[in-house]
């Protein structure tokens, strides 16, 4: 089962793991099928996608069925040894040692997207058209394969002050890298360090608790619109002592949508369309999840989108069938 990364501890007990992973391995994605392609000298394997249309189809098929990406993820980390962001991220300290990770290599993409962190390696990375794109922190970058030490060059160079670049807009580096600044707030470590609880509902006795969010994104290759269900169990582990960890688990969860919002041209910021979603999603699931819709391409993809204030709600329940009341519930409003 898929456990919590408990970030307290992650970055508390950083330290005790040492090592850099530089080089990746890729994974070659075509429709459904995921086929592995290892190098020899890698260790953190990458999905690669020949096109933008395979990219585009990957995403498509999961946000249409309504997939359990954290299943998934689950699945992928088996069968091919692919580790991705969100799978790491719901892992604790023990689990990431037996995978030989080091959380101080693990990228933060700060998106309540579970979509884009299935697509990104432990090094916030994807591999598309021969483009490697890759998001930590406050930058996404995209450079062309055998490129990627231009990232710590321009690093320097930014955190020396020699380096400009606006919060929403990119620049070139050199002739290989371009670097987006991104306005994203959704905040992951602050998540699991507890410091958004006005979105937590928490069941009687304190052991569960439902986290409902809502999410918009704009990452230079990806951007979606959506949100999300899902409970959250308080356990323990050991791990150079004993630690306490919220674990995702599989629960009754539904999820009631209904809103307008905008999509913006990212060339012609003044062009926009309005779009309308609402309906609701029930599943016993890791997580229920709703994609309004999102948009892919190359070199950016072509809308950034928004939630119009006051358009509508997102109603959030979950089911713990071990407590009285067995059920959580919150709204959230636009």
């Amino acid at each position: 089962m898929i456990k919590k990364l408990n970030l307290i501890v992650v970055f508390l007990l950083c330290t005790l793991f040492m090592g850099c992973v530089k080089d990746e391995d890729v994974l070659s994605t075509t429709n459904d099928s995921v086929e592995a392609n290892l190098s020899q000298k890698s260790s953190a394997v990458m999905l690669k996608f020949d096109s933008f249309d395979a990219f585009e189809s990957f995403i498509s098929q999961r946000v249409e069925a309504n997939s359990d990406l954290n299943d998934e993820a689950e699945m992928m980390s088996n069968e091919e040894g692919y580790h991705s962001l969100l799978l790491i991220y719901n892992l604790n300290l023990a689990e990431l040692d037996d995978l030989g990770i080091d959380p101080n290599d693990v990228a933060i993409v700060n998106s309540y997207d579970s979509m884009l962190h299935l697509l990104l390696n432990k090094n916030g990375e994807v591999n598309i058209e021969g483009h490697v794109y890759r998001i930590n922190g406050e930058f996404v970058y995209q450079y062309e394969d055998g490129f990627g030490y231009q990232i710590d060059e321009f690093l320097n160079e930014y955190n020396a002050g020699n380096i400009d670049i606006e919060i929403g807009t990119s620049i070139e580096y050199g002739e290989n890298l371009i670097v987006y600044r991104h306005n994203n707030n959704e905040n992951i470590e602050e998540e699991i360090l507890g410091r958004s609880a006005t979105a937590d509902t928490y069941f009687t006795g304190g052991q569960y608790r439902m986290k409902s969010r809502q999410f918009n994104g704009y990452w230079l290759f990806y951007s979606s619109i959506g949100a999300s269900t899902h409970v959250e169990q308080r356990k323990r582990y050991w791990f150079f002592g004993w630690h306490y960890y919220w674990d995702t688990v599989k629960r009754d969860n539904r999820l009631r949508y209904e809103l307008s919002y905008t999509a913006t041209d990212v060339i012609n910021t003044s062009s926009s369309i309005t779009g309308y979603d609402g309906g609701l999603t029930v599943c016993n699931c890791n997580k229920a999840n709703r994609t309004y819709t999102w948009s892919v391409g190359f070199p950016f993809a072509p809308y950034t989108y928004s939630p119009n204030m006051g358009s509508g709600q997102t109603d959030h329940w979950a089911h713990e069938y071990s407590v009285t009341p067995n059920v959580a519930e919150k709204t959230l409003y636009y």
